[in-house]
């Protein structure tokens, strides 16, 4: 297996997330000044680790983060190694979940939203097939989401999908203009949520595994939401009827 490439985090609800879910991972730590006070512990800890971490001009971190909305820091570090299929289905024989199936779901804003709205909720898995890792805008757009979910990239779906049913889970597709309500939907303590992308919806392959569609009612006036308020509608949707679902930990 090769070395795990590495990435500029940056802002700070992601960084603070980083430091403190894996800080053997960071190589190299840039601050502003503004920015000492609230990372000191992590400082202390680079130092006595003999890290490297660098103090310098709010300017110059738009710099080395190759963004302007750093927030005053940024993490080199190691991106978190892919999770295998055979893992995270291994891990599921612990109990109930909800998991949220991605398909065509491509932009870093929507996918951001996703995984902050699945750690508030307690979601420990977001399937897709060919998942790309996390890029950094998403990372800071999840708030420290994306070191409490994990992205699985499925090199075959449909097998998972399977292999899932087997284990007990069912397979919700939405749908923006078909499908039961979701406010009167009875959501399985096993449940896998598919979001589609919004020009396209969830593929006919994928929507086969479905027990059912389940459709947001609105005024029509707009023909759908964005998938990641969507997301959030659907799994605080399931959370009211499974709260401890939120107990799941990784």
């Amino acid at each position: 297996m090769g070395q795990c490439k590495e990435i500029k985090y940056y802002g700070v609800h992601a960084c603070l997330a980083l430091a403190e879910a894996r800080p053997h991972d960071i190589i190299r730590v840039y601050l502003d000044e503004e920015r000492v006070g609230l990372f000191s512990p992590l400082l202390k800890w680079c130092a006595s680790q003999k890290k490297a971490y660098h103090i310098i001009p709010h300017a110059e971190i738009e710099k080395v983060s190759g963004s302007v909305h750093h927030e005053g820091v940024c993490l080199l570090a190691k991106d978190l190694p892919p999770l295998s299929s055979q893992t995270f289905l291994a891990s599921l024989a612990r109990g109930s979940a909800c998991l949220i199936f991605l398909d065509g779901v491509e932009n870093p804003h929507n996918l951001g939203s996703i995984v902050r709205t699945a750690a508030h909720f307690g979601v420990p898995y977001i399937l897709g097939e060919n998942l790309p890792s996390l890029p950094p805008s998403a990372c800071r757009i999840a708030k420290g989401g994306a070191e409490r979910v994990r992205l699985v990239s499925l090199s075959n779906p449909i097998e998972t999908l399977r292999k899932l049913q087997s284990q007990g889970f069912s397979l919700l597709a939405t749908s923006s203009h078909q499908g039961s309500s979701l406010y009167s939907t009875h959501f399985s303590a096993k449940t896998i949520l598919a979001l589609g992308s919004e020009s396209k919806g969830v593929s006919p392959s994928i929507a086969k595994f479905a027990l059912g569609s389940i459709c947001i009612p609105g005024t029509g006036a707009m023909e759908s939401l964005n998938v990641a308020v969507a997301s959030a509608l659907c799994i605080g949707a399931y959370f009211q009827q499974h709260p401890s679902s939120a107990t799941w930990r990784l």
